[in-house]
């Protein structure tokens, strides 16, 4: 049997054998490519599995992440937010998108030469992105994403949470009314949210710890007003903490009674209370410690608002005899808050209410969008403390309702 051989250049002839490189002799090139995208989707996977573990066991998880590596986290991420004025996050969404319609428009432009390339070049970009939706994903869950599996604060505090009474909802919002009128008369609104950002870091310092081992003081990035502050307003949101980053943005379109609140509030989830009755409360104590009229002001409506709330499911009569008694300059806030929402309402910010409901839930918040209400419970659970002269000291000293 002949071998076929092959011309070559200057005329020799040689018996065919593989191509360089893939021989019998010669190593082959070792798959990088496919090896980084193993490890990037692999890294979501176990993110996912340590957002499991940490549910099951809380306290050891609480030991390891939410005392020791989130502050130490935050200790990094922190003076990097605060050395760039505008939100980090967003500017980081922008180049992710740009990169997105420059794939899309040069995939598309290689469709139309050649489908069989285009095709080839498509699927490497959806490989691509699901390794870097998986990296994502698992940034999500270490930089930000556990604090949901916290204990609940009330569980930190020690404090036993129970069902309102009727009677206790009356009282403390026949209690609350005065308290809002008389803030509401003192209060200047500053329509500058950053100003209102600026002024917020002495409503943490007031608070400062409070709350003791349940929330660790922790010095984050300032709270940056966002650069899609319109879009936010479409979807009926105020503010967002930028896990990946841990900046607070605030909506610039937000009230302006509601802002020193929202801000507070953001300001908790900064600090690791991921929960949002959660982050409702810390933020209520924290605008209500300020010195500042319009922040005490914008914390006790927010109080009055949501106990209201709850009291009108309850005994109705009682809560319309209670909003009667606000001050007329209180209810004109009350009204320019509503006709904010009213004015937004789309098909476009109820599909977004029922994505974040998804979301909520599917991070261990059972209650999705109506857990933020849950923080009557806590309000409740501070007022029995208070009445019971059982509120720890820190917190007594800066949680008067004056």
């Amino acid at each position: 049997m002949r071998l076929k051989t092959r011309r070559v250049p200057g005329g020799r002839s040689e018996a065919p054998g593989p191509p360089r490189g893939e021989g019998l002799v010669g190593p082959r090139r070792f798959p990088y490519v496919r090896v980084l995208q193993g490890a990037m989707l692999g890294s979501g996977a176990t993110a996912g599995a340590l957002f499991w573990v940490a549910g099951r066991w809380p306290g050891a998880f609480m030991q390891a992440y939410a005392d020791f590596a989130y502050p130490a986290l935050a200790r990094i991420l922190s003076p990097v937010g605060s050395l760039v004025p505008l939100p980090l996050g967003e500017l980081l969404l922008f180049a992710i998108l740009g990169a997105v319609l420059l794939f899309l428009v040069r995939t598309g432009a290689v469709l139309a030469r050649d489908g069989r390339v285009g095709a080839a070049l498509l699927w490497r970009g959806i490989r691509w992105a699901a390794a870097a939706g998986s990296l994502l994903y698992a940034g999500f869950i270490l930089a930000w994403g556990l604090n949901y599996r916290r204990p609940p604060l009330a569980q930190r505090l020690g404090w036993p949470v129970a069902a309102p009474r009727v009677e206790e909802l009356r009282g403390l919002c026949a209690e609350l009314v005065p308290q809002v009128n008389a803030l509401r008369a003192a209060a200047i609104p500053d329509p500058d949210l950053r100003s209102v950002a600026g002024r917020a870091a002495e409503a943490y310092l007031r608070l400062g710890p409070a709350l003791g081992p349940a929330m660790p003081a922790l010095r984050t990035s300032p709270v940056k007003p966002a650069l899609l502050s319109g879009l936010m307003s479409r979807s009926l949101t105020w503010g967002m903490v930028i896990p990946w980053t841990h900046e607070a943005l605030v909506n610039r379109e937000t009230p302006i009674p509601a802002a020193p609140f929202t801000v507070c509030h953001e300001m908790a989830h900064q600090r690791g209370i991921a929960r949002e009755d959660e982050a409702n409360f810390v933020g209520y104590l924290a605008a209500r410690a300020h010195p500042d009229p319009d922040f005490r002001y914008s914390a006790q409506r927010f109080a009055l608002h949501e106990l209201l709330t709850q009291l009108t499911r309850v005994d109705p009569e009682a809560a319309r005899e209670l909003l009667r008694g606000l001050d007329p300059a209180v209810r004109e806030d009350d009204r320019r808050e509503a006709e904010w929402y009213r004015s937004r309402i789309s098909t476009f910010s109820r599909a977004q209410g029922r994505v974040y409901d998804g979301y909520l839930k599917s991070q261990g918040q059972r209650e999705g969008i109506r857990s933020y209400g849950r923080v009557v419970d806590l309000l409740i659970a501070e007022a029995r403390l208070r009445a019971a002269r059982s509120l720890p000291p820190g917190l007594e000293s800066v949680g008067s309702r004056k």
